[in-house]
C-alpha cells in the first residue's frame, strides 16, 4: 500500500473511532467503572450491577444430578449434569427454537417450552437451574424477574415476574416433583464453570461475548450502597453491561443503531454483539469506497450489499483470496489490502472495548496484582471462538490490563461452560 493510500486509510480508521488514540484503553476503562461505581451508590447509570444473592463456591456433591435449562434468544436447550470427582458429565442434552424470537410470546410460553423438555429429567434429577443470559432482578428469596429481553426477542407478560415461580407452576401442571431450583446468570455460570475446570485460583470472572455482552464477578454484598441490609457475604453480580452507553459512538454506529430496535439504547452491545460487526465492517467498506480507497469494481460490488454477517468478516480474514463474498468482491491485491485493515480495525476496537470492560472489572475488585495469584477469567461466547477476536482480546489483555494497568489473568474456556457452571452453582446454593 503507497504512502497516500495508507494516509486516507488512516485518516478514515481514526474519523470513524477505529484507532487507539481515539478509542483510549483508560480513559474507557475508567468510564466503565465509573458508571459501575454510580449504581452501586443507587445514581442513574446505563450499566445495572445487579447481586444475585447467590454462593459463589462450595462443595460439589458427588452424583446429585441436576437438570439445567438454558433460555438465550435462540433456543431452550436443556442437559442433566452430574459430577464425578469434579468433573462434569453431561447427558440427556435436547433443545427446541425459543418462543419469542420468530414470534411474540409471553413469558409463560418460554417456561412451557422449559418444562417439556425438562420433565423427561425430572425423575433423577435432585435441583434444577435455570441460566439466563437476560438482566435479572433478584429478590434475595432465590428467585428474580427478567429486567428486559433483547432487541432479536419479542416477549410479554415478564414484568416483575418471578421466573421460578412460574416455572414452578408450569411443572405442578404436569404433577412433577417439586424440586429446589435457582436462577443462574450465564456470565456467572460461566465464572463458576473456570472454578470447576480450574480449582484453587484466587479469583474468578466470567466473560459472555456473543449476540450479548456480559460479565460477571464476585464481591461482598455490603458493596451495594443502594441496598438497605443487604448480606455481606461474598457472592456472584451480574454486571448487566450490554446496556451500557459510555462508549464512543461514531458515525458509522448510527445507521445500524437508527435502525435497530432501540435507539440510542445498548450502545456497547452495537459496537461488539456477533449480531453488529459484520455489519459493520461492510458499512466501513462503503464508507472506503465513498473515500475512493477501493477500485470501481469493488466499490459497485459492496454498494450493493444490505446485510454481511460476522461469518462472512471471518472467511475473509482467513482466506482473502477464495473466502466468500468479500473475496470475491475485493478481487484487485489493493482492494484485498484496504479490505483486510479495514476488518481487522473493526475486530480490534471491539476487543479494546471488552478489555475496558473487563479492566475496570478488574480494578473494582482489584485482582491480579500479584503476578503469582492472577484472576481465572471464563470466557463463553460465539465471538471468542473466532481466532481474530481472541487474539486481539487476549493481545489487549497483555498489553494493556497486564503491562500498564497491573492486573495478571489466565484464561478458561471449555465446552457446555453455562450447563457446567450452573449445575455447580445450584450444587452450592441448595
Amino acid at each position: 500500500m503507497d504512502a497516500n493510500t495508507q494516509q486516507k486509510l488512516n485518516d478514515l480508521l481514526r474519523a470513524h473511532g477505529m484507532t487507539e488514540d481515539i478509542l483510549d484503553l483508560p480513559a474507557m476503562t475508567h468510564a466503565f467503572l465509573s458508571q459501575m461505581r454510580i449504581a452501586l451508590y443507587g445514581g442513574k447509570t446505563s450499566i445495572p450491577i445487579l447481586p444475585t444473592f447467590l454462593k459463589p463456591f462450595g462443595a460439589l456433591a458427588e452424583d446429585r444430578p441436576v437438570a439445567v435449562a438454558e433460555l438465550d434468544d435462540r433456543e431452550v436447550r436443556v442437559s442433566l449434569v452430574t459430577f464425578s470427582q469434579g468433573t462434569p458429565v453431561l447427558s440427556d442434552q435436547a433443545a427446541f427454537p425459543i418462543p419469542g424470537r420468530e414470534y411474540p410470546a409471553p413469558l409463560d410460553d418460554l417456561l412451557y417450552a422449559a418444562a417439556e423438555l425438562l420433565e423427561p429429567l425430572l425423575d433423577r434429577a435432585r435441583a434444577v437451574a435455570v441460566c439466563l443470559p437476560f438482566p435479572v432482578d433478584y429478590d434475595s428469596k432465590g428467585d428474580g424477574a427478567i429486567r428486559r429481553f433483547p432487541g432479536t426477542m419479542t416477549v410479554t407478560e415478564y414484568e416483575g415476574k418471578p421466573v421460578l415461580t412460574a416455572l414452578k407452576a408450569q411443572l405442578a401442571d404436569r404433577d412433577l416433583p417439586d424440586l429446589p431450583m435457582v436462577l443462574v446468570s450465564e456470565p456467572d455460570a460461566v465464572l463458576a464453570a473456570a472454578g470447576v475446570d480450574s480449582p484453587r485460583q484466587d479469583r474468578y470472572l466470567g466473560l459472555v461475548w456473543d449476540s450479548n455482552i456480559d460479565a460477571g464477578f464476585v464481591a461482598p454484598g455490603s458493596i451495594v450502597l443502594r441496598w438497605l441490609a443487604i448480606p455481606g457475604h461474598l457472592m456472584l453480580f451480574d454486571g448487566g453491561f450490554s446496556s451500557a452507553e459510555c462508549v464512543p459512538f461514531s458515525m458509522v454506529d448510527y445507521p445500524k443503531d437508527r435502525d435497530s430496535y432501540a435507539p440510542g439504547e445498548d450502545l456497547y452491545l452495537k459496537m461488539v454483539s456477533t449480531e453488529y460487526l459484520g455489519d459493520t465492517f461492510r458499512l466501513m467498506m462503503i464508507k472506503a469506497a465513498e473515500r475512493k480507497l477501493l477500485t470501481f469494481g469493488c466499490s459497485r460490488d459492496v454498494l450493493s450489499l444490505t446485510y454481511l454477517d460476522l461469518d462472512a468478516l471471518i472467511d475473509f480474514l482467513n482466506d482473502p483470496v477464495h473466502g466468500g463474498t468479500m473475496a470475491h468482491f475485493c478481487r484487485e491485491p489493493e482492494d484485498r489490502e484496504v479490505g483486510i485493515a479495514v476488518a481487522n480495525a473493526v475486530l480490534d476496537r471491539a476487543a479494546r472495548l471488552v478489555c475496558a470492560n473487563l479492566s475496570a472489572v478488574l480494578q473494582f475488585i482489584n485482582g491480579g496484582r500479584d503476578p503469582e495469584k492472577p484472576v481465572c477469567i471464563g470466557l463463553w461466547g460465539d465471538a471468542l471462538r473466532y481466532a481474530p477476536v481472541r487474539k486481539a482480546l487476549e493481545r489487549h489483555l497483555e498489553t494493556f490490563t497486564r503491562d500498564v494497568l497491573g492486573h495478571h489473568v489466565t484464561l478458561c474456556a471449555g465446552e457446555e461452560m453455562p450447563a457446567v457452571g450452573s449445575a455447580a452453582v445450584a450444587l452450592y446454593n441448595i
